[in-house]
């Protein structure tokens, strides 16, 4: 890290020949437009052009200036005064560029046009977004610049040995001083100077005895500064954090950290939020990883591209152990032009994340069996690239491990292999998904469990079946590429289950009581910890999301990340599922918990207490069933530990009626939104008796005619123009002009059109 000015305000943007804004950085143009159904403004791929009219910095004087870009989507070009100063292909690594120390305009044009020759692949499951998606900085050196600085670590309980590596951006005429300082919060450990004659240098420092070790429960860093200096002149100086720790992984599991058996707990982390897309401001970073930690996870993939270092320090700080990843994903291998761009992107990957104590695994690929964008690529050519990458990785690494998911002929190139397995999505039931786990194990010698899971839609929920169709047994649970969308193939719960929130809390209640029971288990990692856009999946219940995410695209817990934060946290859990304002039909209420005993009561009269029954497992599914009239319930679950009440979840839910018949009529209700500046409009699907149907999943489109607008393109259920229904209704954001009344219009599949006057 250096100290520097954030050029984040005074920019203005234009998209192809359109009118030029004025924005703030970071930004896509592709913040709203992904969740956009209208195929005029959907997905915008192309160019965007940045401008600034720009300043040195006041203590810039005589020194050489730079600009810093976190990343620039999907490729960039930059140029001070249409002076082309520097470009960059790839837009998940940092790169700098030197501009003149005088005003002028600092252009930047990203582009993020489809290119076969730069990963990752447009066959990938995510968005390819544009723009100035990270921060930018401004910094100014002497003659001489730092470009790396590499810390060597190795780690005992007794001591730790350091290292110092690193390069110049160019080489001296004269030997300049290297000087390096650590320290912690109580000390100064050392402050030892070298000369350095040439532009890489190499630097034994002091050893730390009985090192205060890094690991997800005392994540504790201690601070370097390496400053180079000319007589005495400071020309660079660069900042950081390191962690001593140490792991290992022996061939059938589990994983050591520090000397001690760690089962890694993982999710994954897409840079994608509901209206902001790939340009997500930091405190919204913040916020995820916090919630990321409070679940109790000690493991993060950053899924399938390196992310911006404020990410990899969080890891660091919070305790995280990661798995960052090369964005090649899926497409198979090009020619020259194509390796050259992975390799650099590799390079950039692990020099600019080397010194973080957090990153144990480099990922060099994601579903590479998959169909190729290259006619003459095949598994022959991936494997051969692959080892490329591999040997690559350890030359430049020797320290961490190579990692890869879903691509059986490398599986024996990398360290670390995760197979496919969907135990009760893509493939298979998730009652087998111990067989299925233990039989890969034995197939793989250093293997994680990377992307399990399922989709769910918000407020969608029922006491089952979850899906009409019977499922084979198999211990075979392997996607096949092409199922997660195709209407054919054999019965899967990914195409005829209910995608409601009480399957999916199910699902990941008896695969985290599998992973807890299975000693040799390494761990592995919950696919995906927040809902993400993708353009892969228009039919989604929210299209263009991928719903398999514990939160919703915009930070909001669903039942399942109860389940997670129940089994791994520490802290008491109580959380009665189904807990908003679902409209609910079942006889069944079902508490999550890692109480000893929980008591349920209904109304303020008590339905009984229940038992943790099984010790060897943190958590459990409480269940009771119960048979209440039609009626808004009041429900309350206290958690008992020791005897002693320990937390403690109360709720509101209208119960109704089983579906008496199909859908007739809508009920269509205008509520208050206490947190927002509107009313939020519900729909609700009816039977000819009147009593609310809770099973039908037809989609719903709501459009704004006159008098205001409505919250929309953010890929959440309430702030979509077209969702399909949970539990037969659907609801949406209404954003009225003042003084005028709002006419709206709800299309329903199958339904026609009607139409809403809101008078404000």
């Amino acid at each position: 890290m250096r100290s520097g000015q954030i050029l984040a305000t005074g920019w203005r943007f234009r998209f192809e020949d359109g009118p030029w804004e004025q924005i703030e950085l970071p930004h896509t143009w592709n913040a709203l437009d992904t969740m956009s159904t209208d195929p005029d403004f959907y997905y915008r791929r192309g160019t965007g052009t940045y401008e600034l009219d720009f300043k040195p910095p006041a203590d810039a004087e005589g020194r050489r200036l730079w600009v810093s870009f976190s990343a620039v989507a999907q490729r960039g070009w930059v140029y001070f005064d249409d002076v082309l100063v520097g470009e960059h292909h790839g837009g998940y690594t940092r790169f700098d560029v030197e501009i003149p120390n005088r005003p002028g305009v600092l252009r930047v044009e990203a582009n993020n046009s489809p290119d076969i020759d730069l990963i990752p692949s447009d066959l990938s499951d995510f968005y390819l977004y544009g723009g100035i998606t990270r921060p930018v900085t401004c910094y100014h050196t002497g003659q001489y610049a730092i470009e790396r600085l590499f810390f060597d670590v190795d780690t005992t309980a007794d001591r730790a040995t350091l290292r110092l590596r690193g390069r110049l951006d160019s080489q001296p005429t004269h030997p300049l001083t290297l000087q390096v300082t650590l320290t912690d919060n109580d000390q100064t450990y050392f402050i030892e100077t070298t000369s350095i004659p040439t532009d890489e240098f190499s630097f034994t420092l002091p050893d730390v005895a009985a090192p205060h070790l890094w690991s997800p429960d005392d994540p504790y860093l201690y601070a370097f500064n390496v400053q180079i200096l000319e007589d005495g002149v400071l020309l660079d100086e660069n900042m950081g954090k390191l962690g001593f720790r140490w792991f290992d992984f022996p061939s059938g599991g589990p994983f050591y950290l520090n000397g001690e058996r760690l089962l890694l707990k993982g999710t994954h982390r897409h840079d994608d939020w509901a209206g902001y897309g790939a340009a997500v401001p930091q405190h919204l970073i913040q916020q995820e990883l916090d919630a990321i930690k409070n679940a109790g996870f000690n493991f993060l993939r950053l899924g399938h591209y390196p992310q911006d270092d404020f990410v990899l320090h969080l890891c660091d700080s919070l305790g995280l152990i990661v798995w960052e990843e090369l964005p090649w994903c899926r497409g198979g291998v090009g020619g020259e032009a194509f390796k050259d761009k992975a390799r650099a992107m590799l390079v950039e990957m692990i020099e600019q994340h080397y010194n973080h104590p957090s990153i144990v695994f480099w990922g060099l690929g994601n579903e590479l069996d998959w169909e190729s964008e290259h006619p003459g690529s095949s598994d022959e050519i991936v494997a051969d690239f692959l080892s490329e990458l591999q040997r690559l990785s350890h030359q430049l690494d020797a320290r961490r491990m190579t990692a890869l998911r879903r691509f059986e002929p490398g599986a024996q190139i990398v360290d670390v292999y995760s197979p496919s397995i969907w135990s009760g999505w893509y493939r298979g039931r998730y009652e087998d998904y111990e067989q299925a786990l233990r039989q890969n194990m034995t197939r793989y010698p250093h293997m994680l469990h990377i992307e399990w899971g399922g989709d769910s839609h918000v407020g969608r929920h029922n006491d089952g079946p979850h899906i009409n169709v019977e499922v084979e047994m198999s211990s075979e649970h392997g996607e096949v590429p092409g199922t997660a969308t195709s209407e054919e193939g054999f019965a899967r719960y990914s195409r005829d289950g209910d995608w409601s929130e009480s399957y999916i809390v199910d699902l990941m209640h008896h695969h985290l009581m599998v992973q807890a029971e299975v000693p040799q288990f390494a761990g592995g990692a919950q696919w995906v910890f927040k809902d993400f856009g993708t353009p892969l999946r228009p039919e989604n219940p929210v299209p263009y999301v991928n719903q398999k995410g514990l939160l919703t695209r915009d930070g909001a817990p669903k039942d399942a990340y109860y389940v997670f934060r129940a089994f791994q946290s520490t802290q008491p859990v109580v959380h009665i599922e189904s807990s908003g304002d679902a409209v609910y039909a079942g006889k069944q209420v079902r508490v999550i918990t890692n109480c000893d005993a929980v008591e349920l009561l209904i109304d303020g009269q008590t339905h009984g207490i229940k038992q943790r029954e099984n010790p060897g497992v943190p958590a459990a599914l409480l269940i009771w069933d119960v048979s209440l009239p039609p009626d808004e319930v009041d429900f309350k679950a206290i958690g008992y530990r020791m005897g002693q009440v320990c937390a403690e979840h109360r709720v509101k839910r209208v119960i109704v009626k089983p579906d008496q018949g199909p859908v007739t009529d809508l009920h269509i209700a205008l509520t208050s939104e206490p947190d927002a500046d509107g009313k939020s409009l519900s729909v609700q699907l009816m039977d000819a008796n009147g009593n609310p149907v809770t099973t039908d999943e037809r989609r719903i489109c709501f459009e704004a005619i006159q008098g205001g607008a409505i919250s929309r393109w953010q890929g959440i259920m309430g702030e979509s123009d077209v969702v399909q229904t949970a539990n037969g209704r659907a609801w949406v954001r209404l954003l009225p002009a003042a003084g005028t009344a709002m006419h709206i219009s709800i299309a329903v599949d199958g339904m026609g059109v009607k139409k809403v006057v809101y008078h404000g």
